[in-house]
């Protein structure tokens, strides 16, 4: 099995799936699935930056963390949901947020110094890749971005949208608000210039995972800290903060369900799969599907109960 290199591009902010797929995309380092490049963050807090480094080190995985350079999404003052401000307990090599580079510039670079075509995942808002396709040549690389991403990606797999057509939090924001997140969504889905295959809300939605894990576990204790954060759960209710997903300490399982589909493909993960073309409005984040048999947009429908695919997160969540 060959090893292919990976960039994960995450919005490690509000949410705590994100956390769960870094373990995920961790365990799957271990496994020989991937080589982790760098990881970029595509929205900020205070302690985004050195919370994800210091989950990783603490994994034993030590990686360049970017981050996108502004976000002006974010009221000031927050120093971030208390999972974050948990994970940042532990040894970061970052002592400021200052020090992390601008995502797409260490996308830039990582791209331009490997040989083989990279997957890239996003997890998040599209700010990151956008700022990447729009480059232009640098010290890195005498390509733009487009040309770079052509010749050294070979597929971005993406959690974003409600498919075959919506709105969703990750191409539009809270009802696309925040003008900056449906443009970039627009930019990437409209011009991306490698295949991308999507995995939408509805998939993830009521998938829940995470309440097996030990107490001892750092991704448990993150999930836990982000259980009793208050006023950070965002774009209304979700099936986590039930009774019953409280009780499990479960949590809808969208971002590691996306990297275990980049790691081990549609079929494998338990997907049917609709190709053709995909398309995203640059005002409303809503997004389009036309079917074409040759298109390089797919997205991926479940075809198990969402047991299933409870488990299949549950089974990678462990860290090996």
């Amino acid at each position: 099995m060959t090893v292919r290199p990976v960039i994960l591009d995450t919005d490690w902010y509000t949410d705590v799936d994100d956390v769960m797929a870094v373990r995920v995309l961790v365990n799957m380092q271990r496994k020989g699935i991937f080589r982790i490049l760098g990881l970029g963050i595509n929205a900020r807090f205070p302690l985004s930056g050195r919370s994800l480094d210091a989950y990783l080190k603490a994994q034993g995985v030590d990686v360049p963390v970017g981050i996108i350079p502004s976000w002006g999404d974010e009221p000031s003052g927050k120093n971030g949901p208390s999972y974050q401000r948990f994970l940042v307990g532990f040894p970061s090599k970052y002592s400021t947020e200052e020090e992390l580079e601008p995502a797409y510039k260490l996308y830039r670079r990582l791209l331009a110094n490997t040989e083989e075509r990279v997957d890239m995942i996003g997890i998040g808002f599209e700010g990151n890749f956008a700022a990447l396709l729009q480059s232009g040549p640098d010290e890195y690389s005498p390509l733009s971005g487009r040309e770079l991403i052509a010749q050294q990606v070979g597929r971005l797999w993406l959690m974003a949208g409600r498919w075959p057509e919506g709105q969703e939090y990750n191409l539009a924001g809270c009802g696309g608000e925040y003008k900056p997140i449906p443009e970039a969504a627009a930019c990437v889905v409209n011009h991306w210039p490698t295949p991308i295959t999507f995995l939408g809300f509805e998939i993830g939605y009521t998938v829940l995972s995470g309440g097996k894990l030990p107490q001892d576990d750092i991704l448990r204790k993150a999930m836990d800290a982000y259980d009793t954060t208050p006023g950070y759960r965002l774009c209304g209710e979700r099936p986590e903060f039930n009774a019953e997903g409280i009780q499990k300490r479960a949590h809808s399982s969208w971002d590691p369900l996306t990297v275990i589909l980049a790691g081990i493909g549609a079929k494998e993960a338990g997907y049917d799969v609709v190709t053709g073309r995909a398309s995203v409005d640059a005002s409303s984040g809503k997004n389009t599907f036309v079917e074409e048999p040759n298109g390089t947009h797919e997205y991926v429908v479940k075809i198990h109960p969402d047991e299933y695919y409870g488990n299949q997160v549950d089974e990678w969540l462990p860290l090996l």
